[in-house]
């Protein structure tokens, strides 16, 4: 598990460490990475390293966390905009995944999607959604898996839309996806707020 940082210095030294790894993860594959030589490239004793991390998957997973957090869709910060809509959040999402392309590009090479994909799926974007207003008549456990399977599957969509070179607009990615939603899954869902 990696610590939750409490003053801004520690913040700062832990992003350090997970950008650090991101670097070296353009160089190379995960696996080759050792803590070792990502200390000697930060110039940071082990117990550095250890103040934040308690290994390598625990960086990984603040790295993907970290970047998780600056997605601004599907959140508060954003509700004095005027109109979103499911299509519009869709494409904001497409587009922030756009720009992480990075990110993607070296998860992908070290065989790391699935990393992503769990880290995603359990990241706490729920708290912003109103599931309910979907799915009325299913208690809190359902709400959750279905919920989870949905938003796998956006994922899973995003990351072959990177494999396949971002063939297609974000906006006709947004459409598809909010058609691959709204149908098959929630079919009471439609096109206006969905947040808290």
């Amino acid at each position: 598990m990696y610590k939750l940082c409490k003053t801004e210095q520690s913040v700062r030294r832990q992003r350090e460490i997970e950008n650090c790894l991101f670097d070296i993860l353009k160089e190379k594959k995960y696996d080759e990475i050792t803590i070792t030589e990502l200390c000697e490239r930060m110039n940071i004793p082990r117990k550095a390293f250890y103040r934040y991390f308690d290994g390598k998957d625990d960086a990984l997973s603040a790295l993907i966390d970290h970047s998780m957090s600056e997605y601004s869709g599907f959140t508060v910060d954003r509700s004095g905009e005027t109109k979103r809509s499911l299509t519009s959040e869709l494409e904001e999402y497409f587009k922030f995944w756009y720009e992480k392309r990075e990110l993607l590009a070296v998860l992908d090479f070290s065989g790391l999607i699935g990393n992503l994909i769990e880290r995603t799926v359990n990241y706490p974007i729920n708290d912003r959604i109103i599931i309910a207003k979907f799915l009325p008549n299913d208690d809190d456990g359902t709400r959750d898996i279905i919920f989870k399977f949905a938003f796998s599957g956006l994922v899973y969509t995003m990351i072959n839309w990177y494999r396949n070179g971002f063939n297609v607009s974000t906006r006709d990615m947004a459409k598809s996806a909010c058609r691959m939603l709204r149908e098959p899954l929630f079919p009471t869902l439609s096109d206006s707020e969905i947040w808290t």
